[in-house]
C-alpha cells in the first residue's frame, strides 16, 4: 500500500520469509501500477497530478447523457483514487520520518474534499438515479452510490449543499489532524529504580534514561501496558496512567467539540434532530433508540459481575496493605496491577511470562497457518518496497482446487491479494492495532486486494491479550484480502459499520481454543506449547475480568451514543459526568476523550458496534459445531460473509450462513463471564 518514504529516511531491505515461504522470496507478480516508495517532496507533486486526474475524471462523468456505463465509471473512479489515497494514510500513519508524515497528511487534507465534490454533483446524481439495474451486486452498488449522493447533499437545495461541502471538508481534516495528534505524542514519564520495582529486566533494557538515570516510561502499548500491570508502586502508576489519559489534551478537545458541533448542524440541514438519528440510518441498529435498549440489557447483564470482581481486587489490595478492605480506596491505576495478581494468584496466570511461549514471530506464523487451513489459501513472501526495513509483504493464494466446498476463487495457485506485516512500535507511529487498506478488489476489473497489519508489539513475544489483539486485526485483513466483490467501493470490510467487527471479533475464538493453539506446534516446533491446563487457566482468568471489561465498553458505547444524540455537549464534561458516576468515578484533570480516536474516526454514534458484532460473531462459532478447524465450515465461512465485502445485506449473509436468525444467548454468556470452551472436538476433526 504505500506510496514512499525519503529513501534518505530508510532503506527498503529484502523482505523476511514466513517459515512455509521459500528461503529466497521471488519479487511480486502484482503490485498496484506505479506503486513505488517516493520521498516527501514527491508526495506533493503526485498529489496535485492525482487531484487534478479526478477532477478530469468528474467533468467527464458529468459530459455524459444518460446513465451509459455510471457503474463502471464510479468503479474505475475509486480503483484509481484509492489506490494511491489509501497507501497515503499508511504513510501518515506508519512512515518512520516526520516529513513523510507531515507531507502525507497534507496531501489527504487536499484530496479528502473532492468526495463531497464527486458526490454533490447533480448530473451525475442524475445518472444514477436513471440507471437500471438487474444484477443484484449492481442494484446494491447503485443502493450506495445513491446514499453516498444523499448524505452529501446531492438532493438538497444550493445553499444547504453548499454548507454540507464545508461542513464535510471541515470534519474531515479534523479527524486527519486528531489522529496525527495521538500519534505524534512523545510524553515519557521519568522515574526513578525504585519506582519501576517489579517491572522485569527485558523491559528496563528496553527503556532509555535521561542524565540521572531515570527510566524513561513511554506510552506505546509495548512500555505502558506491562508498566500498570507489574509496577509496584502505587504514585509510579498513578503518574504514568495519567499521562497516557491526557495524551493529546488539550488540542484535541477543542477539535472533537468543533466536530460535534459540525455534525449536529450537518444532521439538522437533513431534518433530522441530532446526529445519531442521522448517522444510524445507515446502520443496521437503525436508530438511537434500538442501540440504547441494547445498551440496557448490556448494562443489566454485566453490573452485578463488575461489582463482584472490583471487590475481589479491593479485597486483593487490601490483602497488600494489611488493612480492613472497608479502609481501602480503589483507583483506576490500580486495575491492572491488581488483576495480574488475582490471576497469577487464583489461576496460575502470567501474561508476561507467557511471551516465552508465545514469540512474536511465531505467533504470526501460526494465524497465517490457522487461515490457510480453514479457508484454502497459503501465503508466500516477496520482496517488494516498503515504508520501513522492518516490513514485510505477502502474497495471498489459492492453495488447491475446489475441495471440500472450496470459496469462488482460482485454482491452485492463483493470486488473491497481499498483505504487509508492520509489527513493531517505532516513534511517531499509530500507536495501537489496527488494518489499513492499500486498495480494494474489483472482480469486475481482475484487481486483487491488498490490505495493511500496522501494529505495536513486543519483538520478544505476545501475552494471551495481545496474541488476541493479532488474530482480531488479522481477521479485518482477511475480511478485505479474502473479498470477491464486484466493485471496489464494496470490497472487504466496506460493509455496515455495525457489522464490520463480526469477521474480526469471530476470528479472536481461534487465539483462545485448545484445538487452533495446538497448531503453534506446526509453525514453531522449540516453542514450548501452551498446556490444556495453561489453555483451561486463562479461559478461567477471562471469564474473570469480563464484567470490568464489558462495563467499560458499555460506558464507551454509551458515551458516544449521548455525545451524538441532542444538542452538541462539552466532550470532557460530558466524560467526566458519566465517567463520574461509574462505580470507580472519574480522575480529575484527567482528559480521556483527547485520544478516543474511534470517535474521530469512523466510529462516532458507532462504538456499540464492537458489543453488536460480537453478538453475532459469538453466535455464528455454533457452525462449527465445536471443530473450529473443520475445512468445510471454513470454507462455507469464507464464501458466505467474507467474500461478499458490502455487496450483500449483513442480516442476509448472517442468517444464510447460520441457516436460522442469530440469536444473543452466546453474547450474554461471554458478557456475563459464563461462557466456556465450545466443547471437545469431534473424532476425525483435522
Amino acid at each position: 500500500m504505500k506510496k514512499g518514504l525519503p529513501a534518505t529516511a530508510v532503506a527498503i531491505a529484502a523482505l523476511s520469509p514466513a517459515a512455509s515461504a521459500p528461503a529466497s522470496a521471488a519479487p511480486a507478480a502484482d503490485l498496484p501500477p506505479g506503486f513505488s516508495v517516493m520521498a516527501a517532496h514527491e508526495i506533493a507533486v503526485r498529489c496535485d497530478v492525482e487531484l487534478e486526474h479526478r477532477r478530469q475524471q468528474l467533468e467527464r462523468m458529468e459530459r455524459h447523457v444518460g446513465p451509459g456505463r455510471i457503474l463502471d465509471e464510479f468503479n474505475a473512479l475509486s480503483l484509481r483514487s484509492g489506490g494511491f489515497d489509501d497507501p497515503l494514510a499508511v504513510l501518515q500513519n506508519a512512515a518512520p520520518d516526520k516529513e513523510t508524515r507531515a507531507a502525507a497528511l497534507a496531501c489527504l487534507e487536499k484530496l479528502v474534499p473532492f468526495s463531497t465534490e464527486l458526490f454533490q454533483s447533480t448530473k451525475v446524481y442524475a445518472r444514477v438515479q436513471a440507471f437500471k439495474a438487474t444484477h443484484p451486486e449492481d442494484q446494491a452498488y447503485r443502493r450506495l452510490l445513491l446514499e453516498n449522493f444523499e448524505d452529501a447533499g446531492a438532493s438538497l437545495a444550493e445553499d444547504q449543499r453548499i454548507r454540507v461541502k464545508a461542513i464535510q471538508d471541515e470534519l474531515n481534516t479534523l479527524g486527519l489532524r486528531f489522529r496525527k495528534n495521538v500519534n505524534d505524542v512523545a510524553t515519557s514519564v521519568a522515574l526513578t529504580p525504585q519506582e519501576v520495582e517489579g517491572l522485569p529486566d527485558d523491559w528496563r533494557a528496553a527503556r532509555s534514561r535521561d542524565a540521572a538515570g531515570n527510566f524513561l516510561v513511554t506510552l506505546d502499548y509495548p512500555c505502558y501496558g506491562p508498566f500498570m500491570e507489574m509496577a509496584v508502586n502505587d504514585e509510579a502508576r498513578h503518574r504514568v496512567w495519567t499521562a497516557f489519559q491526557n495524551r493529546a489534551a488539550p488540542q484535541n478537545l477543542e477539535l472533537l467539540d468543533r466536530a460535534l458541533v459540525l455534525r449536529s448542524e450537518l444532521a439538522q440541514l437533513y431534518g433530522f434532530p441530532d446526529y445519531a438519528t442521522f448517522s444510524l440510518r445507515r446502520k443496521m441498529a437503525g436508530s438511537p433508540k434500538v442501540v440504547a435498549d441494547f445498551l440496557l440489557s448490556v448494562k443489566s447483564a454485566v453490573d452485578e459481575v463488575e461489582a463482584r470482581e472490583l471487590d475481589d481486587l479491593r479485597q486483593e489490595k487490601a490483602a497488600m496493605k494489611g488493612v480492613p478492605a472497608e479502609l481501602v480506596r480503589l483507583e483506576r491505576w490500580d486495575i491492572a496491577f491488581l488483576q495480574r495478581r488475582i490471576l497469577l494468584n487464583r489461576y496460575k496466570i502470567d501474561a508476561e511470562a507467557l511471551r516465552e511461549q508465545l514469540p512474536t514471530e511465531a505467533a504470526t506464523r501460526f494465524v497465517m497457518r490457522i487461515a490457510e487451513k480453514l479457508y484454502g489459501i497459503r501465503f508466500v513472501a516477496r520482496d517488494v518496497p516498503v515504508w520501513h526495513s522492518s516490513v514485510r509483504y505477502y502474497e495471498v493464494h489459492e492453495a488447491g482446487a475446489a475441495a471440500s466446498g472450496a470459496a469462488s476463487g482460482g485454482a491452485a495457485g492463483s493470486l488473491i491479494g497481499g498483505i504487509y506485516l508492520d509489527l513493531y512500535p517505532r516513534e511517531g507511529k499509530f500507536s495501537h492495532a489496527a488494518a489499513f487498506g492499500i486498495r480494494n478488489g474489483s472482480v469486475l476489473t481482475g484487481q486483487h486486494p491488498i490490505k495493511a497489519l500496522v501494529c505495536n508489539f513486543n519483538s520478544r513475544g505476545l501475552t494471551p491479550d495481545e496474541l488476541s489483539t493479532l488474530v482480531h486485526e488479522f481477521g479485518h485483513v482477511l475480511h478485505g484480502v479474502l473479498s470477491r466483490a464486484r466493485y471496489a467501493d464494496q470490497s472487504g470490510t466496506a460493509v455496515r459499520w455495525d457489522f464490520v467487527e463480526v469477521p474480526s471479533l469471530m476470528f479472536e475464538e481461534w487465539a483462545r481454543r485448545g484445538q487452533s493453539l495446538a497448531l503453534f506446534a506446526e509453525v514453531c516446533p522449540e516453542c514450548k506449547p501452551l498446556t490444556p491446563e495453561q489453555i483451561d487457566q486463562l479461559a478461567a482468568a477471562r471469564r474473570f475480568g469480563a464484567g470490568m471489561r464489558y462495563s467499560r465498553q458499555w460506558l464507551f458505547a454509551s458515551y458516544d451514543l449521548a455525545l451524538h444524540t441532542g444538542a452538541p455537549k462539552s466532550a470532557l464534561d460530558l466524560w467526566e459526568q458519566m465517567e463520574g458516576a461509574s462505580r470507580l468515578g472519574h480522575v480529575a484533570d484527567t482528559m480521556m476523550p483527547a485520544s478516543f480516536t474511534h470517535i474521530m474516526g469512523g466510529y462516532e454514534a458507532g462504538y456499540y458496534g464492537y458489543m453488536w458484532s460480537e453478538v453475532l460473531a459469538l453466535d455464528m462459532l455454533s457452525a462449527y459445531n465445536g471443530n473450529l478447524l473443520d475445512p468445510v465450515v471454513g470454507r462455507r465461512y469464507r464464501r458466505t460473509i467474507l467474500e461478499p465485502g458490502g455487496s450483500r445485506a449483513p442480516q442476509e449473509i448472517v442468517e444464510e450462513f447460520l441457516g436460522r436468525k442469530p440469536n444473543p444467548d452466546a453474547f450474554f454468556a461471554e458478557i456475563t463471564g459464563k461462557a466456556r470452551d465450545s466443547g471437545p472436538v469431534k473424532a476425525g476433526a483435522q
